[in-house]
């Protein structure tokens, strides 16, 4: 991703106006899972394919992390987000194998 122009569109808008849109783009990549999961209620993987459904889902994923790149960079928080990141992944695994499952 492009930070100078991420850094740039944040400065034009600024904190309160991108925290709206981010709060708007994830309510729209929300929406898109959920007319995707209602269309495909019992996919396999293969379903999941070259469908619309799937492109809008792509696409609103795009709009989501562009926002969050602007919140992270207007809060001064990459390092301290990729952190917390590590942080939960490694929590998640841990959990994961206490469940039983196995891992790559």
């Amino acid at each position: 991703m492009d930070k100078k122009k991420i850094e740039q569109i944040a400065n034009t808008y600024g904190w309160h106006d991108q925290c709206q849109v981010a709060i708007e783009e994830c309510s729209e990549l929300i929406q898109a899972i959920c007319k995707h999961r209602r269309r495909f209620s019992h996919w396999s993987l293969s379903n999941m394919f070259d469908c619309p459904e799937r492109d809008h889902i792509i696409e609103e994923i795009a709009d989501v992390e562009i926002m969050l790149s602007q919140l992270k960079y207007l809060l001064n928080a990459d390092e301290k987000v990729e952190l917390k990141i590590e942080k939960k992944l490694d929590r998640q695994i841990q959990r994961i194998k206490e469940d039983g499952y196995e891992l790559d």
